[in-house]
């Protein structure tokens, strides 16, 4: 029996008596409405690959460097990638703009997508409160992350990198076109120790109800000695987890752990980290705080830490020198103490709030200063999502404007090991890319501001939000060509 693609394709298939399928005395309607041809492939959701452009007379930010390239640039796309950037009186490149509509960008700045490396996009709106949020039924946040999603996106997030509640399956969703949204790395459920943050369950005496003692619960799932932990981290890579988050030391929204708790005994996190290096070399990160649980984590093998709001200088430069990363997060600790947020953790977790949010600052500017890689991350829950360009205007208290700009594209791309391909505007990378009317190299809250500076968000060459007439959305093109065929059809 033919394939659906070979007919979308082809227009007509062979039947099982040699004759081709339109002397079918049954051919059916759909051989007379090419339009309904691609709709018979095995997945009609994913998208034909986007028209090809030029976008000229750009300002072109460069992030790693810190700087504009010289002069107005022509930005070349092509099937979803850059094809090419050049200055736009360079005469030896003008065949890469051949067939292409051009777009006058008239001055505006072409900015790389950016790369929030610390979100949750199932702890979803809906709720007023933590407890209510782990209480949420899974098909309720299932519906309510499409949202999440893609608002992310058209703030100007072209890629995230999920620390807890997200899935592959949800990757790939977005990956084919079924569901709008950033590029999504993840790492499944985080793993925590029974009673550490990630341990949601209700505290009662005698255990909790469930297999070997082993739970999942919203962000993340509990298991403890080394056999549950080894079941657990290969349940998550088996799933497709991209990388495995553990739950190192104590939390602000977990209720039955102190801040300056150490979590999981060093053979657990060991046997985490061996089986990532024996699973492809997966990269391992930690939710700790203090100095003694980042140590902890980092001297059992993790590569990465979250938060880290209590380091000292010595603990700094240990990160640099090891090659780990730090991806702080600043602004939801200010977010969830003022309205409408205020009641969102119970009291103690409040408490716990200022304990961490007070050397936050201070601990970032230790860790640039000691030459850590430093990435952005928002960490927002529920409608504090709306939030998420907040961290920019944080960070810009203490760190130049090009600084935090790395930390939201060149420092995670390096993260998710991706160099080259996200987080820069270069040949060969992802058609990610932002049009502003202000340059973020001079003052990075324009960031923090989409509504009065963000014009265009473009993913892999497809336009998602744009306020420019001459650069329509990928659904304004499609409806336009829809109204054409519908027109010729009544012709």
């Amino acid at each position: 029996m033919p394939s659906v693609e070979h007919i979308a394709t082809n227009g007509s298939a062979p039947s099982t008596n040699g004759h081709a399928a339109h002397d079918h005395p049954f051919p059916g309607p759909s051989h007379t409405r090419p339009s309904l041809l691609p709709k018979l492939a095995l997945k009609p959701w994913i998208p034909a690959a986007p028209a090809g452009l030029v976008l000229t007379n750009a300002q072109v930010v460069d992030p790693a460097a810190g700087k504009l390239l010289d002069g107005l640039q022509s930005v070349v796309v092509k099937n979803g990638k850059i094809a090419a950037v050049y200055p736009v009186d360079e005469p030896d490149l003008l065949e890469e703009e051949a067939g292409l509509r051009k777009v006058d960008l008239d001055g505006r700045y072409i900015c790389p997508g950016l790369i929030d490396a610390h979100v949750h996009v199932t702890a979803v709106p809906g709720v007023k409160t933590i407890s209510e949020l782990v209480r949420t039924p899974e098909e309720e946040i299932h519906y309510r992350t499409i949202y999440i999603l893609r608002e992310m996106l058209l703030r100007g997030f072209t890629t995230v990198r999920d620390t807890g509640g997200a899935s592959k399956r949800l990757a790939n969703a977005i990956d084919e076109g079924l569901v709008v949204g950033p590029r999504l790395f993840q790492c499944g459920k985080a793993i925590s120790q029974t009673g550490g943050h990630g341990d949601f369950t209700p505290a009662q005496s005698g255990g909790e109800p469930g297999c070997c003692g082993g739970h999942s619960i919203s962000l993340g799932r509990t298991a403890d000695g080394v056999p549950q932990v080894l079941k657990a981290v290969r349940e998550e890579l088996k799933a497709g987890a991209d990388q495995i988050k553990v739950m190192c030391g104590g939390g602000v929204a977990s209720a039955t752990d102190a801040i300056e708790t150490i979590q999981y005994s060093a053979e657990e996190i060991q046997a985490i980290t061996s089986t990532c290096r024996q699973m492809g070399n997966v990269h391992t990160t930690a939710h700790a705080y203090t100095v003694e649980a980042i140590r902890h984590a980092i001297d059992n093998g993790i590569k990465g830490i979250e938060h880290g709001n209590l380091i000292d200088k010595e603990t700094a430069v240990y990160m640099a020198e090891k090659g780990i990363y730090l991806t702080p997060t600043l602004s939801c600790y200010g977010i969830m103490v003022r309205p409408p947020f205020e009641d969102f953790l119970p009291p103690d977790g409040q408490v716990k709030n200022k304990q961490v949010m007070q050397q936050g600052l201070q601990a970032l500017k230790l860790a640039e200063e000691a030459g850590v890689t430093v990435c952005y991350g928002s960490d927002l829950l529920t409608s504090m999502h709306a939030l998420q360009t907040e961290e920019f205007t944080v960070r810009a208290e203490i760190l130049s404007s090009p600084a935090i700009l790395r930390h939201a594209t060149t420092n995670p791309a390096k993260l998710l090991r991706r160099e080259g391909q996200i987080g820069t505007v270069a040949p060969g990378a992802f058609a990610d890319l932002l049009v502003l009317n202000a340059n973020p190299l001079e003052d990075i809250r324009v960031l923090d501001r989409p509504e009065n500076h963000l014009q265009v968000v473009m993913k892999e060459g497809r336009v998602h939000f744009s306020t420019m007439a001459t650069l329509p959305t990928q659904e304004e093109l499609e409806r336009e060509e829809l109204l054409k065929l519908r027109k010729l059809s009544r012709a």
